[in-house]
């Protein structure tokens, strides 16, 4: 269902229930809602590559589009200087058997300027505090004299 909660989502139920009814208008909302398209800006922690931070129906999620990004970027470019070469590496990956595949990702993820980011204190301190305050009442609380 729907988080009717989020402003987006009621303003999309709004809009569609006074062109196509109130039932049709929750259906649809409640599809672009669990889809993701309806979802609260997130809260942006600021590194080289920001992430941002958004309470989801089973969780949190955490949206790292620019670092994918950059990395779907150092791919292009490579593949613009040698496309073929490129081309015949993504496909021997494809196929490959599944420990060397994790390999031969590994290798081309490093090339290309890693998939790890590293945060500064600050930041790391300010993502940690946005995914607990996202998790709510899901996050388990220790009890008085638990060591």
């Amino acid at each position: 269902m729907a988080d009717f909660s989020n402003p987006g989502a009621r303003r999309a139920a709004r809009l569609l229930a006074q062109n196509y009814g109130v039932p049709l208008a929750r259906t649809v909302t409640a599809l672009l809602d669990r889809e993701g398209l309806l979802a609260r800006a997130g809260a942006r922690i600021n590194a080289a590559f920001p992430v941002w931070v958004r309470r989801r129906e089973l969780g949190v999620e955490l949206d790292v589009t620019r670092l994918v990004s950059a990395l779907l970027v150092s791919l292009a470019s490579e593949a613009s200087g040698d496309p073929e070469g490129v081309g015949q590496e993504l496909a021997d990956l494809y196929v490959a058997p599944e420990l060397e595949r994790d390999e031969r990702v590994q290798a081309l993820l490093d090339r290309l300027g890693g998939a790890t980011m590293l945060l500064s204190c600050g930041a790391a301190e300010d993502l940690a505090a946005r995914l607990l305050a996202a998790m709510g009442s899901h996050v388990p609380q220790q009890r008085e004299g638990a060591a």
